[in-house]
């Protein structure tokens, strides 16, 4: 055992009453022990979301087409060049149902390029009328070219007369005012109208076309 010397005898307990002074002392006897609430807090819903019934639809009512190449439109068969085609009815009938199910929103809506069933040539969207987003090469620039479709969307108040685009934009056919400003639970029923192209690159026979509501601030 290692030997202190007798001066660090008396140093040491003076070495603990400094230490003592620097803050190294023990709790105060008899100190208590703490206690917490704690606080349960709702918020109000922060999500904006949509749905759109049916999830599925097809075109029916058509029309147009060139009857002596036999590519005339019959019944639900979209027909060349140009031949047109319907969900529900402009004025009439609008069997589509979007719903605001989130909290208040703008309304976008748009399309997408036609995919057939080959997956080889789509079918991209055109618009005509003034400062058209795309322009359709078809006659005088107010029908689509080859390749080429348009999709005009319509409500009770209104039709979209130039047409979707792939960008999302306001759907004035939404609300009567066309600001496509709607509260919680408001809903809209609308249809759609296509044009088919010119001339199709695809020989296909079956064709997918999609459009998509979103709600933003």
């Amino acid at each position: 055992m290692l030997a202190v010397s007798r001066a660090w005898r008396w140093a040491l307990p003076l070495l603990a009453v400094g230490l003592a002074g620097c803050g190294y002392s023990s709790p105060p006897a008899g100190a208590g022990t703490s206690a917490s609430v704690n606080l349960s807090l709702t918020t109000v819903p922060t999500v904006r979301s949509v749905t759109v019934s049916p999830a599925k639809a097809s075109f029916g009512t058509c029309s147009g087409g060139q009857a002596q190449d036999n590519t005339q439109s019959t019944g639900a068969k979209l027909g060349f060049p140009n031949g047109r085609c319907w969900v529900g009815s402009l004025g009439t009938a609008f069997p589509i149902t979007i719903t605001n199910t989130g909290i208040a929103s703008y309304i976008d809506v748009n399309g997408a390029s036609a995919v057939p069933s080959d997956d080889i040539t789509d079918w991209n969207l055109c618009n005509i009328g003034d400062n058209p987003f795309v322009s359709c090469s078809g006659s005088n620039n107010n029908a689509p070219g080859i390749d080429q479709y348009l999709l005009q969307n319509f409500g009770p108040y209104r039709e979209n007369g130039s047409g979707l685009t792939d960008n999302p934009r306001c759907d004035h056919e939404f609300d009567p005012n066309g600001r496509c400003w709607a509260l919680e639970g408001a809903s809209q029923t609308e249809g759609i109208e296509l044009t088919g192209p010119y001339q199709s690159s695809d020989n296909s026979t079956k064709w997918t076309v999609t459009i998509t509501w979103t709600p933003v601030p």
